[in-house]
């Protein structure tokens, strides 16, 4: 990676969208946070390509591969400028055997399990994985393949032969065998740390497709209950480093997601090499969870985020709750949508309440258009069942009626709209004073 050692937007009355997101198709969070954490307790360590039987490591069948990454001005899944430069980017393999409970950043995503994926007729990020080291292993542009070579070998070249037979036998290398380190009792014998020795930048990689070499990562990382200032990040509850080679048109990941996750209260960050010296801030897990879901929502994918406690059960790893969610799942498959062609909430500052206040952003379909005067019980019931039970709106309409007060004006003072935000929270007044408000009252 990347650890260093040194240790508003104000509510207009129309500032919905102006066109539908195209979303993919999502799947229950519900049955996604079982399947997660049926992958982190899945002890499997004999993972195979289902078409072809060819062995590959440890992740492809079990275990959770996850990114925790800050929030700026990029997407979560974009190569960072060092990634570039190293021509991989660094992830975390986590599974229930491993005792890791320290993470980089307060929030990030996880990657689709490739068996996952395979089961589910959805896209599988199976090709590109090169190495995994026991801890950080301070990667960068100075080790090359990928992450995977020595550290400040400049002049190192892999041998040409692949080590594996199956999808993933070209990228897949490490320098562990090389250096006659095929157990993890060698490996404690050879990497005890130190001043002179950091395990940071001495240890060697694992080749990502050899299973023995994955069972030995794990034995080694157990191993090391305790460590000193010199190693700060090579301890057992710290993490260990997944290297995926960057695709060459540029990230291609985003069909890869199968959720977003943040640390809870935590709000610490590492320092990680790139930031060129600069101290890391901290960054609210939840808040950058919420954006990251918005910008991958606005690309037309629609996954959700979990919440991660390593102090609960293991089977408990990872829960859902809907309060947690920047944007709307589309859960209820039973209605069919004639008059709403999309709507999603948002949270917003309000200038009248000077907070941030939950608006639901709707598109009307062309019928939904035609309509809306004529049929406007009928455009609000079709609403109310898509999104009336979501949190946002059980909780938050405070007033009874307030939501269908606020069609009513909008379809009568606006007819030409086909766009409308609505916020649960606004009180039921005359019909009078809504439209002097311009259909947003508040309370004073």
């Amino acid at each position: 990676m990347r650890v260093s050692a040194c240790v508003i937007c104000m509510l207009m009355v129309w500032s919905g969208p102006s066109r539908a997101v195209e979303l993919k198709a999502n799947l229950d969070p519900v049955i996604t946070v079982k399947r997660i954490n049926a992958s982190y307790n899945r002890i499997d360590n004999h993972c195979k390509e289902p078409d072809t039987g060819a062995a590959r490591g440890h992740y492809y069948c079990s275990g959770i591969t996850l990114r925790m990454v800050n929030h700026g001005n990029f997407n979560p899944w974009d190569y960072s400028p060092y990634a570039l430069q190293t021509g991989a980017t660094s992830y975390t393999w986590i599974r229930r055997d491993l005792s890791t409970s320290v993470l980089v950043h307060p929030a990030g995503f996880i990657l689709r399990t490739p068996t996952d994926g395979l089961a589910l007729q959805l896209p599988v990020k199976q090709e590109g994985w090169a190495c995994i080291y026991t801890f950080d292993g301070y990667t960068g542009p100075d080790r090359k393949w990928y992450g995977c070579g020595p550290f400040n070998d400049a002049t190192f070249v892999p041998p040409s032969e692949p080590t594996t037979a199956n999808k993933n036998a070209q990228w897949a290398y490490g320098t562990c065998a090389d250096q006659n380190v095929n157990t993890a009792e060698q490996w404690q014998q050879k990497y005890q740390g130190g001043a002179r020795q950091p395990i940071q930048t001495t240890q060697c990689s694992w080749n990502a497709e050899v299973p023995a070499q994955w069972d030995a990562m794990i034995q080694a990382h157990e191993a090391r209950v305790t460590t000193t200032n010199a190693d700060p990040y090579s301890r057992k509850d710290f993490f260990n480093e997944f290297m995926l080679k960057n695709a060459a048109g540029g990230s291609d990941i985003m069909d890869d997601i199968d959720a977003f996750i943040y640390r809870g209260k935590n709000t610490f960050n590492y320092p990680v090499r790139g930031d060129n010296g600069k101290a890391a801030v901290q960054q609210d897990g939840l808040a950058n969870a919420r954006t990251f879901q918005r910008k991958l929502y606005d690309q037309g994918y629609a996954v959700p985020i979990l919440n991660v406690d390593f102090t609960r059960p293991p089977e408990q790893r990872f829960t859902y709750s809907a309060a947690d969610q920047g944007v709307s799942l589309n859960l209820n498959r039973n209605v069919t949508a004639k008059y709403i062609a999309w709507s999603n909430w948002e949270q917003r500052l309000d200038p009248g309440t000077g907070k941030a206040e939950w608006t639901l952003n709707v598109v009307l379909t062309e019928l939904g258009k035609k309509v809306q005067a004529s049929q406007q019980q009928d455009v609000y019931q079709e609403l109310y069942d898509l999104r009336g039970s979501d949190p946002q709106w059980r909780n938050e309409e405070s007033d009874s009626g307030s939501m269908k007060q606020q069609i009513a004006c909008i379809v009568r003072n606006y007819p030409q709209r086909a766009d409308w935000n609505l916020e649960p929270f606004r009180p039921v007044v005359s019909e009078a004073v809504a439209k002097a408000a311009g259909c947003n009252p508040f309370k004073k």
